[in-house]
């Protein structure tokens, strides 16, 4: 394995004939490969500092909770340092925030833009064959109701990701005419025996709206996929 690590390029910004800013992706590497903009990057640490237990014992909350640390459902979300670029590409864990945005706003996943979308729907690239704990289905004969973390994509995006990443095998390509933000994946963070410190569960999906809410730490926004081909 070659020990060069060039530092990646700056990232710019492309103006769509909506007029909305598309970020250009990051390259890594001696071959300039993108990085996804939902990427998360090595530099970009996780922090649980100032996670804590409501005054009221009601939930859980941060220190100095800040508006970017819930979601419009509510949910409280783990904190993580916002530094593309910083370090080396992880192509197989994505970026918290950046899920999210990308999620919520139907955003292509690779490059930040707009996600293809056509008559059959917002498509959608979803490894067939995810981590034992998702939903995520295994084959293409019943995508409806299908359970992903992945955001949408853009047809040029989802072809150069068919041909340069390792990490989907044989994805299902998907289109959803309805694609509905179900919930989030991530953990339930509980007072231990002595009340004030924190013990997290498992990683799980939870949906919005479901019992214990207000103790779930969320790393990723789900959605679901309705009204599939």
């Amino acid at each position: 394995m070659s020990t060069c690590t060039p530092a990646p390029a700056k990232a710019t910004a492309t103006v769509t004939a909506t007029g909305a800013a598309t970020p250009t992706p990051l390259t890594w590497g001696p071959k300039a490969l993108p990085v996804p903009y939902a990427a998360r990057w090595t530099g970009e640490a996780t922090s649980m500092a100032g996670l804590r237990v409501k005054p009221d014992g009601s939930g859980l909350t941060y220190e100095r909770e800040t508006p970017r640390d819930r979601d419009r459902h509510g949910v409280l979300w783990a904190r993580i340092g916002d530094a593309p670029g910083a370090g080396r590409p992880d192509y197989r864990a994505m970026h918290a925030y950046r899920q999210r945005e990308a999620v919520f706003g139907l955003r292509c996943q690779v490059c930040g833009g707009p996600a293809a979308r056509t008559a059959r729907g917002w498509l959608f690239l979803v490894p067939a064959h995810d981590s034992p704990q998702s939903p995520e289905r295994e084959t293409g004969r019943d995508a409806e109701g299908t359970l992903t973390t992945k955001p949408p994509v853009c047809r040029p995006c989802a072809e150069l990701a068919i041909r340069l990443c390792p990490h989907l095998g044989e994805p299902l390509l998907i289109h959803s005419r309805k694609p509905r933000v179900w919930g989030v994946f991530g953990g339930y963070c509980t007072p231990a025996e002595d009340g004030r410190t924190l013990r997290a569960s498992q990683d799980a999906y939870h949906p919005y709206g479901a019992a214990g809410s207000p103790w779930f730490l969320a790393s990723q926004a789900v959605l679901e996929l309705t009204r599939c081909s």
